[in-house]
């Protein structure tokens, strides 16, 4: 046996008797609440916008992991600083607050920690929901603490940037509600096909950019929110630059071109890369936003949305089969809160959460991780050109078929940091090696993206919850 095998059976016995202890301690995973959709409306909408950079006094006084790529690798110098912007959105005299960060992502554990620093704000302002979308940039700062070096049980999360950055998040949350006026809300959407890359088969894209803009009253500057499936990570594995990678392009070049305030949340990304626009990177990472930014410009489909707003959270337990990412929440390199599960081969499960949000005819799903595309919008492949030699029936229904909803948009990495989320007919795992080493499937592809998931429950669950929440909005 070797080296790896022996790890694979030593993570896994830990992890089986995390949950064991958790049981005899008597810790239990108590019901969570089914929650009643909230109702948020007016004669006009409401929105404001704040955005600030979140970057320490030096890059060079000590070790900053990079995140995104191999572990142990630091920052060297800035390209472009990381930020976190806000949006207040509502009507009347109620909203939600969504904040979009150029971080890799953050676990539920910390934004409840934002949102546990918001909860007077919330309560003065009649705030309904508070949401974090992470741009899962591959050029930023370790925000969760994988990419630090695990063989010596050290996090890659450095405790003054993560106080900053949840410092930050709650004082640009407040200046977006202090900054807001009325107008109206549109939608509006656009193909990009050339700005996506399926590096896995089977090769399942949805190339849809989704603009939502918000053009105040009053005339000044209009804010759009912009979503879309492809990973920013442009740069690659070499690169030690801080960058927000081509969202940073995304928003200089709209801005070039007419003054906007842009925010950006990705879409269902799982194995999505970027347009293979060329081989120099720095050079592919200004195309992909250059491309993005002209085809959001471009838009011609806006449709204005009236001032409705349906918002509803789910909290839920997901099931961690992943034995090497229970040993990091045990030796405390990622923060959350573990708890004793009757599913999966572990016996222990994670608080995560689902937020459905109805703005007028526009459904929006708020998912943790990262989604592979047909997850969300179908397309799954026959037996035939399966990874596992299993068909459809194996899966669960698509997003859009539970929703009942083709133009379904979904904000992923978004208040939790769980990894992939793929199909089982598509999900292999290394025999011998699960989550430490590669599978192969029966035509000799290699599967990278299971080591980087929760588990093999982690779609079914997924598509569960969604379907109890669409059972109490409709």
């Amino acid at each position: 046996m070797g080296i790896n095998e022996i790890a694979a059976v030593a993570v896994k016995k830990i992890g089986i008797a995390a949950g064991k202890k958790m049981r005899k301690k008597g810790i239990k995973a108590d019901p969570l609440p089914k929650v009643a959709p909230t109702v948020i409306s007016g004669e006009k909408f409401v929105a404001g916008y704040a955005v600030k950079e979140v970057m320490p006094k030096s890059i060079t006084e000590k070790k900053y992991w990079i995140a995104g790529h191999g572990m142990g690798h630091t920052i060297d110098r800035i390209h472009d600083p990381i930020t976190a912007s806000a949006m207040w959105l509502g009507s009347g005299d109620s909203g939600i607050i969504h904040i979009c960060a150029d971080i890799i992502g953050l676990t539920n554990f910390e934004v409840n920690i934002v949102r546990d620093s918001l909860k007077e704000f919330c309560e003065k302002t009649n705030c309904k929901s508070v949401n974090i979308s992470c741009s899962h940039t591959h050029a930023g700062f370790d925000t969760v603490g994988y990419w630090g070096q695990l063989y010596k049980l050290q996090t890659g999360k450095d405790k003054e940037y993560m106080d900053l950055l949840l410092k930050s998040l709650k004082e640009v949350a407040i200046e977006a509600y202090e900054n807001r006026k009325e107008g109206k809300l549109y939608a509006g959407s656009i193909s990009v096909p050339e700005a996506q890359h399926d590096k896995r088969e089977p090769k399942i894209l949805h190339d849809t950019l989704t603009r939502i803009k918000f053009v105040p009253d009053d005339g000044s500057t209009e804010t759009w929110l912009i979503n879309f499936g492809a990973h920013p990570n442009t740069l690659g594995g070499s690169n030690r630059d801080c960058s927000a990678d081509y969202p940073y392009w995304l928003r200089k070049t709209i801005n070039d071109t007419k003054k906007v305030n842009v925010m950006f949340c990705v879409s269902a990304i799982g194995a999505v890369d970027p347009g293979d626009f060329c081989e120099d990177k720095p050079e592919r990472t200004r195309i992909q936003g250059e491309t993005l930014a002209k085809a959001a410009l471009e838009i011609s489909n806006d449709r204005e949305l009236k001032p409705e707003i349906t918002v509803l959270c789910q909290k839920y337990y997901a099931p961690v089969d992943n034995g090497l990412l229970a040993l990091m929440v045990t030796i405390g390199a990622c923060s959350a809160q573990r708890y004793p599960c009757d599913r999966g081969d572990l016996g222990i499960a994670l608080q995560t959460e689902i937020t459905y949000i109805k703005i007028d005819d526009l459904q929006i799903l708020l998912l943790p991780g990262e989604p592979f595309p047909e997850v969300v919008y179908g397309g799954a492949v026959s037996a035939e050109e399966s990874a596992t030699g299993k068909g459809t029936e194996i899966n669960p229904p698509a997003l859009v078929d539970v929703v009942g909803d083709k133009d379904l948009v979904v904000f992923c990495v978004t208040n939790d940091m769980t990894g992939y989320c793929v199909v089982p007919n598509d999900y292999i795992l290394h025999e011998t090696q699960p989550y430490i080493e590669q599978g192969t499937d029966v035509k000799g592809r290699r599967h990278y993206h299971e080591t980087n998931s929760l588990g093999y429950l982690t779609n079914e669950v997924i598509v569960e919850v969604v379907k109890d929440i669409m059972s109490r909005v409709k």
